[in-house]
């Protein structure tokens, strides 16, 4: 295998520079890094965050230029390692021809990484075209096969205060109240949780992880709860959202789930229009993936103000073999 490409770069928690920090946190550009920026500032101003853990960035540049056209990360978080994420930095030229060449360069670099190991990587989210130039490049170059069908196909919508609808349904009969939650919900929110991830295969939690997960997103005020109670019966917990990811200018709602029991009576678009309230005091923008073929959500978020960035933009997690990788969690 050849040296580190002359066009990537690599950096870790300590030594990430500005020129990258400002392409990230660039105004054209913060929406999209909610995958990478809110874990990297973490990370590096938290040095004991998950100390010892695996935190590496890769950087790729025009060649004989200083440009930066697209960012990899291969991080882990507390759950476990993440997929590679990559954001294309503007302006973006996302046809194929010119995706080749920089996706088999982060390749080679991931190979060349002291002690890497090609079963890390599980599976790569990105812009479509990027994912599946990756996916291309990393089975010719690991020699490790993609799965045919995408783990995550999803649209990349925001919503600012300009776009935010100021009036949500109105619940009726009910006692309700609309929170952060505090540590008395978790045993609830964890069951929501592994529930939830039933839906996600193969990033299916134990009741342990779980767990760990509810406590740890209570902990950093990152998921908020729609309780309800109908006459007498007990107090119960019918949505929850999560924005697990928050830059200074972009927060990312992670999680929304109802069980079958609350669903249809507007419990989630009422709590996730009070969170996108929240989170847009603070945040210039809320954005979200919504599963392509999910219409429902995407009526859901429609009808807060979810709106495609700049026409539709479809993501896709691309996985791979799993008899040849170790699966990790986001």
């Amino acid at each position: 295998m050849p040296g580190l490409n002359s066009s990537v770069r690599r950096f870790d928690r300590t030594n990430i520079p500005e020129d990258v920090w400002g392409a990230l946190r660039d105004r054209d550009n913060a929406a999209r890094a909610n995958v990478i920026l809110p874990h990297a500032e973490k990370v590096s101003s938290h040095q004991e965050f998950l100390s010892g853990s695996e935190q590496l960035w890769l950087v790729y540049s025009e060649p004989a230029t200083s440009d930066i056209r697209f960012i990899l990360s291969c991080t882990e978080g507390p759950l476990g390692k993440y997929p590679i994420f990559i954001i294309p930095v503007a302006p973006i030229q996302l046809a194929s021809e010119l995706l080749q060449g920089p996706m088999e360069a982060f390749c080679e670099a991931l190979l060349n990484e002291a002690d890497f190991r090609r079963q890390r990587v599980f599976s790569v989210f990105s812009v479509e075209p990027v994912s599946r130039a990756f996916a291309s490049a990393w089975e010719k170059i690991a020699e490790i096969k993609c799965i045919n069908k995408p783990y995550y196909d999803a649209f990349f919508s925001a919503c600012t205060p300009g776009t935010l609808v100021r009036n949500g349904p109105q619940p009726v009969d009910e006692v309700i109240e609309l929170r952060l939650a505090v540590p008395q919900d978790a045993d609830k929110i964890s069951i929501l949780c592994e529930n939830f991830s039933t839906t996600s295969d193969p990033f299916i939690l134990s009741s342990e992880q779980a767990d760990k997960e509810a406590r740890l997103m209570i902990e950093n005020e990152q998921v908020w709860v729609y309780e309800i109670k109908e006459g007498d019966g007990e107090t119960d917990i019918a949505s929850i959202v999560a924005a697990t990811r928050q830059s200074h200018t972009v927060a990312a709602i992670t999680k929304v789930y109802t069980p079958e029991k609350w669903q249809r009576k507007g419990c989630a678009r009422r709590l996730v229009l009070r969170v996108c309230r929240e989170l847009l005091k603070t945040h210039e923008q809320v954005v979200l993936y919504v599963g392509a073929n999910n219409s429902g959500a995407q009526k859901l978020y429609d009808r807060v103000g979810f709106q495609a960035t700049s026409g539709p933009e479809r993501w896709l997690e691309i996985g791979f073999d799993r008899a040849e990788v170790e699966l990790g969690h986001w």
